[in-house]
């Protein structure tokens, strides 16, 4: 199941289709999630996190990522990656991405939503 993230306010010069700016935010989501599992886990393995789509509507300051959470090879239930991510404050996290989160949710068709 992937999960969805819309950011707030990303910046007009950033490039948001860019590998740069994906692997950028796959090793931020992965960050809060190692912050995640240090606060609630008393085993850790590591996490990554695959961003597999995104999107923005023109002129918009927001940003729509769907990914998914690995543990290895084997993707995480949503209902655990959210349980996970949702153990840190809305601060926090933004505080990873470095923008702000304005929704997480667990989904299956994540862009139908937005």
């Amino acid at each position: 199941i992937s999960m969805c993230v819309l950011l707030r306010f990303v910046g007009p010069s950033d490039n948001v289709y860019s590998c740069s700016f994906v692997q950028m935010l796959e090793q931020r989501l992965g960050n809060a999630f190692d912050e995640a599992q240090d606060k609630v886990l008393e085993t850790y393995s590591r996490l990554s996190v695959e961003i597999q789509s995104v999107s923005q509507d023109p002129g918009s300051p927001s940003v729509t990522l769907v990914y998914v959470v690995k543990n290895q090879d084997n993707v995480l239930n949503g209902t655990i990656s959210s349980g996970l991510l949702n153990q840190l404050t809305a601060e926090l996290v933004g505080y990873f991405l470095f923008y702000p989160p304005l929704l997480h949710i667990t989904c299956t068709l994540c862009t139908n939503i937005f």
